[in-house]
């Protein structure tokens, strides 16, 4: 069996629509629908989705419009889920087209340098870990190596400083009660302090001098949970790049462009 058989993906693409500000500025009803080298973000993610997917189902959260329809297709059967009121809530609408025990794979529609081969070493990876919930994370110091000038999320820990991947995965439907907990986080996702602040006081304060260590904030978010989470360290540093800003963009249109350059 390969490695990736029975895995569903779902891609959360509900954007903020024309008002997000590349969307505006590349004429776009969304930002998932931003071109890179002539193509859609949404379309690269449903290319590296597809080829990952063998004998599971794609769930695609997006606005049922012209547009997005478009670039989602990439010649697979797809379902469409319609957005709901932010990530969270669209992943549990989405999770709940599945079966509870199918393994999913959770990313996200604007992140458009998505490989199948990450997709692969982390779903591997991640049900071999036993863990109910797994996130991907990249070691920063790979990320400043490969992408000197590039400012990205970062947590701190004291053995390792980590970015976010936007790749999650959920090995059956305890793992996926963590979605609820997504709630409390959303709004904090830029701010890694507040974030941690939820494992509690004591945890905070050792993050803050830098004694938290990745396993002990892993082993604490948990507990509070119910739900053994695990993390998996991604080997590609381009898996921390989604877009969000002008400086992505453009760092994305770089990557794609260098891509094409060595495959012709």
């Amino acid at each position: 069996m390969m490695p990736n058989a029975g895995f569903s993906v779902i891609v959360l693409a509900g954007d903020r629509g024309p008002g997000d500000p590349l969307a505006a500025a590349g004429g776009v009803a969304g930002k998932v629908l931003v071109e890179i080298s002539g193509k859609p973000m949404l379309t690269y993610v449903m290319e590296a989705v597809s080829k990952f997917v063998v004998d599971g189902r794609i769930l695609i959260v997006c606005r049922n419009g012209p547009a997005y329809l478009e670039a989602a297709d990439v010649g697979r059967d797809y379902k469409l889920i319609e957005p709901a009121s932010g990530p969270a809530a669209s992943a549990l609408a989405a999770l709940e087209h599945l079966e509870s025990d199918v393994p999913v794979l959770l990313v996200t529609g604007d992140h458009p340098l998505l490989q199948p081969a990450w997709l692969e070493q982390f779903a591997s990876t991640a049900r071999d870990s036993g863990a109910d919930a797994v996130v991907g994370l990249v070691d920063h110091a790979r990320i400043v190596e490969r992408f000197p000038s590039s400012r990205r999320t970062r947590y701190r820990f004291s053995d390792v400083s980590v970015c976010g991947t936007n790749l999650f995965f959920f090995a059956s439907s305890h793992g996926r009660r963590i979605v609820e907990y997504w709630y409390a986080f959303e709004a904090d996702r830029k701010k890694p302090w507040r974030i941690v602040r939820r494992l509690g006081l004591w945890n905070l304060l050792r993050y803050l001098i830098g004694a938290l260590s990745l396993a002990g904030a892993l082993e604490s978010l948990s507990r509070r949970s119910g739900v053994r989470l695990e993390a998996v360290m991604v080997n590609a540093p381009e898996a921390a790049v989604d877009v969000d800003s002008p400086a992505d963009l453009a760092l994305a249109t770089e990557i794609i462009d260098e891509r094409k350059q060595n495959q012709s």
